[in-house]
């Protein structure tokens, strides 16, 4: 994003960052799916904060996806997209963040390896 910002970057255009902005909250979709299954593997105390960070992470993930679809015209509409666009990826990955800064490393681990198990 810092990139896409600046001009530089893989992103070159705003049509390349709405369709990323699709993908990402494609994947976050996928993730929070996972993470509700994974939880019923979780017999402690973070099964809560898991779920609690999963269902977080949905409703971002929607906007995110309505927002990248919805076509705008003219360059002030434009730049209102690619800022709403900016601020909810932001916040998609502030939610990540938070989820690995509360000592869900383990989850992440046992998640990593019961996912790998199963390709």
């Amino acid at each position: 994003m810092y990139l896409f910002t600046r001009g530089e970057g893989l992103l070159k255009t705003t049509q390349d960052l709405f369709h990323q902005a699709e993908i990402f909250a494609t994947e976050g979709m996928k993730l929070a799916s996972t993470l509700q299954v994974f939880s019923d593997q979780v017999h402690d105390d973070d099964k809560p904060l898991l779920l609690l960070e999963a269902e977080k992470l949905i409703p971002v993930c929607k906007q995110l996806q309505i927002t990248a679809k919805t076509s705008v015209q003219g360059k002030s509409a434009t730049f209102t997209k690619v800022k709403i666009q900016v601020f909810l990826l932001c916040n998609t990955l502030l939610l990540l963040f938070f989820m690995r800064k509360r000592n869900l490393l383990q989850v992440e681990v046992l998640f990593c390896s019961s996912h790998l198990s199963r390709s």
